[in-house]
């Protein structure tokens, strides 16, 4: 009688068309004095539900079908509203909104743009399919349905007020609203094209807890990845795999030679669903990062964007990307809007979980100029809490935070949920985050580690994890979730990727024993197949010899572990300085290389034959040779900037007490820093270099003189990267003299091989 009343208040004068809707918003208590909306195919309509929930509107002009929201400040629910007559029925209820979940993860989203386009979406096909997807999904849960419920929309809903007892759909609702969900998600980051198996010097072996001692053994290649991850899916039917970004980027050959389509076409079949972009997704500019998402062919120029041959390979076409690239933070400063979508929703029956995806915001200075041109990138954590408070006041259930920046510990072996003595950038971003985030999937600094973080602003502890690196292992995230209360537990793992025996090696004499705890997998035959596909077109140009070396040729690692140390001096770095030395057109006087560009190792084996794609491997970017001017007064202005902010806090060591990035000089730089002088001093006040030692083939640098450098265009133009500023914007007579990095590399590795491990050139002093 009181939906009569209030439908005949709101019907409409004679001779005005329109439709009438009326129902009950409940989520087992009454919605009551909440606002209500309608948005119809054609006309809106809006008002206030009664003490017991009930509404009435008219849509004057209005045609079904319609979308309704109802909102009572804290929480949004959505239905739907269609009939063949006049007037509809609308209950609006968490059950209703599971169902336009299912029309619709982003249910908000959908009603705020909903217009007449949408109408097919609500056809009466439509909402009965996703109603019994929702009868299926509370069958799976044990939860019984009254057998007098077989409308979700239309049927019988008494709401439970102070007055008056629910019926059985309120019960129902009840019970829905204490019935806990359990959901897995499975996470990736910093993976780096790397479909095949890596070095176990380079990422592909990682430290096992085996009693105090610790063992080593070989993990990573995307075959195995695969068979993990359906492991992982096979314990829990509501999982998702996610990423914290640099899925691609700064490649292997395998890769990179294909414009990273090829790793994109493996982690589709893996079932990657959702990723944050990390810095190295910028490498070639947003509208590369675009083509990557929604596909087609990589431009042609000169020799490369040729279809079949480098690009557009699956049937000379090239669909994008099926997972979802997330950009909170990237702003196109042309718009004032995120490049790509923001957030991610997944549903999971009764449950949500809302995802925010976004990079660190020195992306800027990790990326060469042109890469990131007509692009803004936002702090983190403000960016976060606008987003997180969003997703929560639209009913999601959880928010998970996928974010490229992270961290380090102390730990010597995967999975050490103590998180020793955690540091980096991504402390001060977790110690500002609001209580609507629950769950934060980090990245960047390939480490590994588990945390249950105490985050400040918050007031409460926040699960913090980071896989490594490459896809050699993957967090296990599992989540509990309650309706009516959110995330009320959470656990993780790192669960490495241990290839199977005879395709791995251990620190024992027994190399077929794993811990107890963890597993072997083998490979997955349809991404084996996938990846031996790529790897053979990639030989047809990576095959060519190019050099040899005499021994093994590596970067600086951590101790312990295979993870680059960019606080250190490491010798191929040093060569790759050497290499730019003698690749510029005139010559310079030294040469400087930042670590980050070192990507990969020259491994010793058989001949010590190099090839073009182990060159190609190592250097990825498609960087150029720049030559500078700079004074020595400049120059030592530079190393400082090696140690102070923010590269003093970016990279650290807590093995060594080393922190910052060290570039590496050519031969014939030398000098001495004091590690016991301050890092961190302000730009401008660093004094870390030792007076006198800084020499060029034996002489002091002069403070006064001029002396010319060669670099790469990521250090040498724009701003200058990796924080680097002196160069790019002290410099004088800068010219990019258009040679590839790469081909300088090539032309130095045939006239000098067979190449020796170059010579340490920086002293450390303490």
């Amino acid at each position: 009688m009181a939906l009569s009343a209030l439908l005949l208040a709101g019907c409409a004068g004679d001779g005005e068309s329109g439709v009438n809707i009326q129902g009950v918003a409940a989520t087992g208590a009454a919605m009551a004095n909440a606002s209500v909306a309608a948005k119809c195919t054609t006309g809106t309509a809006s008002g206030k539900t009664s003490a017991n929930g009930s509404y009435a509107l008219f849509v004057a002009n209005g045609a079904f079908p319609c979308a309704i929201e109802v909102s009572d400040g804290t929480r949004k629910l959505h239905s739907v509203a269609n009939s063949s007559t006049l007037t509809a029925v609308a209950n609006v209820t968490p059950l209703t909104e599971q169902l336009m979940g299912q029309l619709s993860a982003d249910t908000a989203a959908f009603f705020d743009s909903y217009s007449a386009s949408g109408s097919a979406t609500l056809s009466a096909a439509s909402i009965k399919a996703a109603q019994d997807a929702v009868f299926t999904s509370l069958a799976a849960n044990g939860l019984v349905v009254p057998s007098t419920l077989t409308s979700l929309v239309e049927g019988s809903l008494i709401a439970k007020t102070s007055t008056q007892t629910g019926n059985d759909y309120d019960k129902l609702l009840d019970t829905v609203a204490v019935t806990p969900v359990n959901v897995k998600l499975i996470a990736l980051n910093d993976f780096h094209g790397n479909i095949e198996p890596t070095s176990e010097t380079n990422g592909g072996s990682v430290v096992l807890p085996n009693g105090g001692a610790g063992q080593r053994v070989a993990v990573g290649g995307a075959a195995y990845l695969a068979t993990l991850v359906k492991n992982l899916k096979a314990k829990n039917p509501n999982n998702i795999l996610v990423g914290a970004g640099d899925m691609v980027g700064a490649s292997p050959f395998a890769s990179s030679i294909t414009h990273d389509e090829a790793s994109i076409d493996v982690l589709n079949q893996i079932g990657l669903e959702v990723t944050s972009v990390g810095n190295h997704e910028f490498d070639h500019g947003i509208a590369e990062l675009k083509r990557q998402q929604n596909g087609g062919c990589y431009p042609a120029s000169g020799t490369v964007g040729v279809v079949g041959k480098d690009t557009c390979l699956i049937d000379g076409k090239f669909p994008g990307a099926k997972f979802k690239y997330l950009t909170a933070n990237v702003v196109d400063t042309a718009t004032g809007k995120p490049v790509l979508a923001a957030t991610y929703i997944k549903r999971f029956g009764t449950v949500s979980v809302g995802f925010i995806g976004l990079t660190l915001q020195g992306t800027s200075a990790l990326v060469g100029s042109t890469g990131v041109a007509g692009l803004r990138f936002d702090e983190e954590s403000a960016t976060i809490n606008q987003y997180a408070a969003q997703l929560k006041a639209n009913g999601i259930t959880a928010v998970v935070v996928l974010i490229h920046q992270g961290g380090q510990t102390m730990a010597t072996t995967v999975n050490d949920k103590t998180c020793p003595d955690l540091t980096g950038d991504i402390t001060s971003i977790m110690d500002k985050l609001s209580s609507n985030v629950d769950v934060v999937v980090s990245g960047h600094t390939h480490q590994e580690y588990v945390c249950n973080y105490d985050a400040k602003a918050a007031g409460k502890k926040i699960l913090l994890t980071s896989t490594g690196f490459y896809g050699g292992a993957v967090s296990e995230i599992d989540l509990t979730l309650q309706p009516s209360k959110g995330m009320v537990a959470s656990a993780a793992n790192t669960v490495p990727v241990i290839r199977a025996a005879g395709s791995y090696t251990v620190a024992t004499s027994n190399n077929t024993v794993i811990p107890t705890g963890f597993t072997t997998v083998a490979r997955d035959t349809a991404i084996d197949a996938l990846v031996a596909k790529y790897v053979a077109i990639s030989k047809i140009a990576g095959s060519q010899a190019v050099g040899s070396i005499t021994a093994s040729i590596s970067r600086a690692f951590v101790p312990g572990s295979t993870t680059r140390d960019e606080t250190t001096e490491g010798a191929m770095g040093d060569l790759m300085a050497d290499t730019y030395l003698a690749g510029v057109p005139g010559g310079a006087d030294f040469a400087l290389v930042n670590p980050g560009s070192v990507r990969a190792d020259l491994v010793y084996s058989g001949t010590g034959t190099v090839t073009f794609s182990d060159l190609a491997t190592i250097e990825p970017f498609g960087n150029t040779l720049v030559t500078l001017n700079l004074t020595g007064a400049q120059i030592v202005r530079l190393l400082e900037q090696q140690w102070e902010p923010p590269n003093n806090t970016a990279k650290t060591n807590p093995f060594t007490g080393a922190v910052g990035r060290l570039l590496l000089p050519s031969l014939g730089l030398t000098y001495t820093y004091d590690n016991n002088r301050p890092a961190g001093a302000a730009s401008g006040q660093g004094n870390r270099i030792v007076a006198g030692t800084l020499k060029l083939n034996g002489v002091a640098i002069d403070p006064a003189k001029t002396y010319k450098i060669a670099t790469n265009s990521f250090l040498g133009t724009g701003t200058g990267g990796d924080n680097f500023t002196v160069m790019a914007t002290q410099g004088s007579n800068i010219l990019d003299t258009k040679v590839l990095d790469l081909d300088a590399f090539i032309a130095y590795m045939g006239a000098h091989s067979p190449v020796s491990p170059p010579a340490a050139r920086i002293t450390r002093l303490n």
